[in-house]
């Protein structure tokens, strides 16, 4: 029978072989997955900060920072703040079942899914829709972008347009 000693360092070597290979799968899972959302993060990116200019009174654009969760898929959830109102858009990387990798998104309406997915709920190679999430092909990242620069335009516009409109009313 081994001494104590020897099972344990064994134990620990095996551990820290497991971490090394786990950190190392996430790593090149968050740069992968960085790749993929650069067009996203990006028009998220510009746009902030046009919401973080001085004069700018219109609200901000938060978590446009990938993580990877707790399930292994490189995770952006962006919080579109106004000042009476707030939309999330949630958009994840990582590996589909068979293996290939995918963007999924929720947080948009059926009219920005349409976009991106003509005829949504049919199947396809650039999409389909999956319960709420828009599932696309992992190299559709430039495509999101657009509509997602869409989303947030019309969301801040809206709420202007809204403010003005209660103003004119009263």
């Amino acid at each position: 029978m081994p001494h104590s000693h020897e099972v344990k360092d064994r134990f620990r070597s095996r551990l820290a072989a497991a971490d090394a290979r786990s950190n190392g799968f996430r790593q090149k899972l968050l740069e992968d997955g960085t790749r993929a959302l650069r067009p996203v993060i990006d028009v998220l990116s510009v746009m902030a900060e046009v919401l973080n200019e001085e004069d700018n009174l219109h609200g901000s654009i938060t978590g446009i920072d990938p993580v990877i969760d707790g399930d292994n898929f490189v995770t952006l959830c962006a919080k579109l703040r106004g000042i009476e109102c707030e939309q999330k858009i949630k958009i994840k990387y990582g590996p589909e079942l068979g293996g290939t990798n995918y963007i999924s998104v929720s947080g948009l309406n059926q009219r920005y899914n349409e976009r991106l997915v003509p005829g949504a709920g049919t199947s396809g190679h650039s999409g389909r829709v999956i319960g709420s999430d828009l599932h696309l092909d992992e190299h559709r990242g430039p495509d999101l972008a657009e509509i997602v620069r869409d989303v947030i335009e019309d969301f801040y516009v809206a709420q202007i347009e809204q403010r003005s409109h209660f103003a004119v009313a009263a």
